[in-house]
């Protein structure tokens, strides 16, 4: 703006400048006259002379002034109007855009919020709905195991009633006396193995139970395991044996707990195997896993109850003996000494159980 104020005054001047050169050399003629009347001492003259160039200025001005300074600034204070305009304009827009932004990231904050608060929603609706789930699978396993205890608790309950009370029956001869202890010592078993199986079950579940982790030969405990069943065994003569090619085996475990799991596939083994063979194999995977497999020669599991087997109160025969917590609680136990265990799907000769043991504990995980 500047630089075309200064180009018009350089324009005009240079206009002018003819005008203003015969005005230059009249104000020169009229000094030098005035000057030589001042010589003859003749002031009044010489001042009247003065006068009238001060006049013939003062006149020269104002005409300039009123004829060319007056429009240049004109000019100029609209131009400085419209500069204060664009200025009051590009004020506004830079408003408009900060406004417009600060819309723009509430409404983005906003729309955060309400995925932020209807994720939350989510969650806890399927928080509510597992938790409503859980709730119905505890009152239905509540309704089974009070089902299935009043049925298994009250068989040997009977039979120890009733052979005591043959026992107490005077003349009965040493043949019977031994039958009814026989009896009422199986079923005073059952009914501990039952009663055990509800306490195991409720102390894995609450993380109550606590393990004495200790090292032993597996190869050993095998050994004695299969020869205690074997003793131990009723209404089957299939044959139990180990199997291994180890001479020995150490490991960091909690000997009663893997004894209880042993000897639970071994027991189930033999409900369901009248004949042919039990085999307890272990080996050595190179992992740093034990693996131990129990394999049998009887019905077999039907695949459509593989994933089910080792759900708390699913029993394989409805007549047999127990709550159907066994393969529960050796699964929890495995779980709780960092292994895994699993029916072997593609045995067909009857049924397989296989569980992994690591030969070392974490104590952390106990």
């Amino acid at each position: 703006m500047r630089l075309k104020v200064i180009i018009l005054f350089s324009l005009i001047w240079i206009a002018g400048w003819p005008a203003a050169s015969a005005e230059i050399r009249n104000d020169s003629l009229l000094r030098e006259q005035v000057r030589l009347l001042q010589q003859r001492n003749e002031y009044d003259s010489a001042y009247q002379a003065y006068t009238r160039i001060y006049a013939r200025q003062d006149s020269l001005y104002h005409s300039f002034y009123s004829h060319e300074i007056e429009p240049l600034r004109d000019t100029y204070q609209l131009e400085e109007l419209v500069l204060d305009n664009k200025r009051a304009l590009n004020s506004l827009y830079l408003k408009a855009t900060l406004l417009l932004g600060g819309l723009i990231v509430l409404g983005l904050c906003g729309w955060i919020f309400l995925r932020w608060n209807s994720r939350k929603l989510n969650q806890s609706r399927q928080e509510m709905e597992k938790a409503k789930t859980l709730a119905e699978v505890s009152m239905r396993n509540k309704s089974l195991f009070l089902s299935n205890m009043s049925h298994e608790i009250r068989t040997p309950l009977n039979a120890l009633m009733g052979f005591s009370d043959v026992l107490a029956t005077e003349g009965i001869d040493e043949g019977i006396r031994e039958q009814c202890n026989s009896v009422i010592r199986l079923n005073s078993e059952l009914l501990l193995k039952l009663i055990n199986d509800v306490i195991d079950i409720s102390c894995l579940d609450v993380g109550n139970m606590k393990f004495d982790i200790r090292t032993v030969d597996a190869v050993a405990l095998c050994r004695n395991i299969v020869d205690t069943v074997d003793k131990v065994k009723h209404n089957t003569e299939a044959k139990l044996s180990f199997e291994t090619d180890l001479q020995s085996l150490m490991l960091e475990t909690d000997v009663q707990r893997l004894q209880q799991i042993l000897i639970n596939l071994l027991v189930n083994a033999t409900k369901f195997t009248p004949k042919g063979s039990i085999v307890l194999k272990l080996e050595l995977q190179q992992d740093a896993l034990a693996r131990f497999s129990v394999s049998d020669t009887g019905c077999g599991i039907p695949v459509e109850k593989h994933d089910k087997i080792f759900k708390r109160f699913e029993k394989l025969n409805e007549g047999a003996q127990g709550f159907g917590l066994g393969l529960s609680i050796c699964q929890l136990i495995v779980t709780r000494l960092g292994g895994d265990i699993w029916i072997d799907s593609d045995y067909k000769d009857g049924a397989r159980f296989v569980f992994t043991h690591p030969l070392k504990q974490e104590e952390e995980a106990l």
